[in-house]
């Protein structure tokens, strides 16, 4: 009597085991379309709030399969328009992308993104060629040491007090015995 409604299940299973496979993963498609998108708006905002000019930079994001069920986003910013300042900021510009990914959606793991940075052929680079090797030699010596940037998270930190700075009788000597019983360990219950 029953029949009926096992025959419509077993139709319906092979219905889905004849979906090719390049339809299948539509789920995985629409989380990387969501993932770029994500990017490139978090990129405007971060550019945005550094003062930093939006023509200046373009971003492509791609997917790219390491192994099945594992994709990696691979973030290329494209320069624009050159600036040299903004190359000299480039690692720390990158690291507030990262921030702000974590920011936006901090259910993902923003830290495995490969990111990496391109010139267009019409960026205005002003620099044609290599320099000669001597060049490089003398680049490869000791530079006088700067301070690297803070980020976000660090700038609100504080900073721990300087217990050099503390009343000596802070630091007085506890081997004396006090008037507090000593703690006895017990078994757990």
């Amino acid at each position: 009597m029953f029949a009926f409604f096992k025959r419509k299940r077993i139709q319906s299973e092979d219905a889905r085991s004849s979906i090719p496979p390049s339809v299948a993963p539509l789920h995985s498609q629409s989380h990387s379309h969501v993932q770029r998108e994500l990017v490139r708006v978090v990129l405007k905002d971060t550019l945005r709030q550094h003062g930093i000019p939006l023509s200046w930079l373009a971003c492509e994001v791609f997917t790219i399969s390491r192994s099945p069920g594992h994709d990696e986003l691979h973030v290329q910013l494209r320069v624009m328009q050159w600036s040299e300042d903004l190359l000299h900021y480039a690692p720390a510009l990158q690291q507030q992308l990262l921030l702000g990914l974590d920011r936006f959606d901090p259910s993902v793991d923003h830290s495995n993104y490969v990111i990496s940075w391109r010139f267009a052929a019409t960026c205005g680079f002003p620099l044609t060629a290599m320099p000669a090797p001597s060049f490089w030699a003398k680049s490869a010596l000791p530079k006088e040491s700067v301070e690297p940037v803070k980020s976000e998270e660090q700038r609100g930190k504080k900073q721990a007090p300087d217990l050099s700075k503390l009343e000596p009788s802070l630091f007085e000597d506890f081997s004396e015995p006090s008037n507090f019983a000593p703690t006895d360990i017990s078994p757990l219950r």
